[in-house]
């Protein structure tokens, strides 16, 4: 009897209020056997480029959170180096329809209030012990909670057929973040870092195996729908846009991670206003891992694992199983993605 009553509060759980469900289910995977399809699609068009070895001992990646037919050969070069761990927390993008839609906060970040996600497999349980920790230690001014925030941006639900492909029992956090002027981050980053710390030394947490991270961002968006052409729209034009993002993840976001890194790519991609859908979400993402990193008296290293785009790409040949695509590719619309690792060194 006490089985049949677990299991019929579960399900009034996950059917519930409680769980957020998918926005996106064009162009994300939200069954099981559509994961797996673009998974084993994936694999074999990267098996020549899919770093040999561990992937354990990541403490945080960034990865796209474009299409899974287009984004899909980035995706499995991050997402599997921080699966393992038991909570990933997610540091997201609030997109511009969401930011119009919650009128616009900045300076801020986002909490939902959900207990679960919905996931290809199951429902994907929130860390909600870690989220209330972090809502107590941290300022009133330094967060909002909107389950409606949650529910329109898809930068986060992008990750969990990923993540739970390769982890069903991994726990989330997603955290989105708004626009906000670098001091502001560089506060609120800092706060953020040292209540999850906090919680780690309290709670007897290892960096990576118990907790990881990803950064949530696509490369540049390049065309006219984007109102950003600096080079032209022939193959020349794609060849240096997409040297520039390659420029952007190698110089300032690889290798020995410092502030004075972090400090430059945002002043690049501000200054120069160029589309990364993380303007954000990269450099808060990884000023809290890089104070985390200090916390824990370590140096954050990072490792450019792989860059392509929709145009060069294309889509993973994944037919019939109910996947599609939510924007053309050509040279005239187009986007770029980065994989980046990160160890603590």
């Amino acid at each position: 009897m006490r089985k049949i009553i677990l299991f019929l509060l579960f399900l009034s759980v996950a059917s519930g209020g409680e769980v957020r469900h998918f926005f996106d289910n064009v162009g994300y995977c939200t069954e099981a056997s559509q994961i797996e399809v673009i998974v084993n699609a994936a694999t074999q068009a990267e098996k020549q480029l899919l770093i040999k070895g561990s992937k354990k001992g990541f403490f945080a990646v960034i990865s796209p959170h474009d299409d899974h037919m287009y984004a899909g050969r980035v995706y499995i070069h991050a997402i599997p180096r921080v699966a393992s761990a038991k909570t990933v927390v997610i540091f997201s993008v609030t997109h511009g329809n969401v930011r119009r839609a919650i009128n616009d906060p900045h300076g801020v970040i986002i909490f939902d209030d959900y207990n679960y996600w919905k996931g290809p497999y199951s429902p994907v349980k929130v860390n909600t012990n870690l989220r209330k920790f972090l809502e107590h230690q941290l300022k009133k001014e330094d967060y909002i909670i909107s389950r409606k925030a949650h529910d329109l941006e898809h930068a986060a639900e992008a990750m969990i057929p990923f993540l739970q492909y390769y982890n069903r029992n991994v726990k989330i956090l997603s955290i989105m973040v708004t626009r906000m002027s670098w001091w502001k981050m560089r506060e609120l980053s800092s706060r953020l870092a040292e209540a999850i710390h906090r919680y780690m030394k309290e709670n007897g947490l290892k960096p990576g195996k118990d907790i990881a991270f990803i950064i949530s961002t696509d490369a540049t968006h390049y065309g006219p729908d984007f109102n950003y052409q600096p080079f032209g729209l022939d193959e020349a034009a794609h060849s240096k846009a997409t040297a520039q993002d390659r420029e952007l993840g190698r110089k300032f976001l690889s290798g020995r991670l410092t502030e004075t890194k972090i400090r430059l790519f945002a002043d690049r991609v501000w200054g120069e206003r160029i589309p990364w859908c993380g303007i954000y979400s990269v450099p808060f993402g990884l000023l809290t891992v890089l104070n985390l990193a200090k916390l824990e008296g370590k140096k954050l290293q990072g490792i450019a694992l792989r860059y392509g785009d929709s145009y060069t790409f294309g889509v993973l040949p994944v037919f019939n199983k109910g996947i599609g695509i939510t924007a053309p590719f050509s040279l005239k619309h187009w986007v770029g993605y980065w994989a980046i690792g990160y160890r603590l060194k």
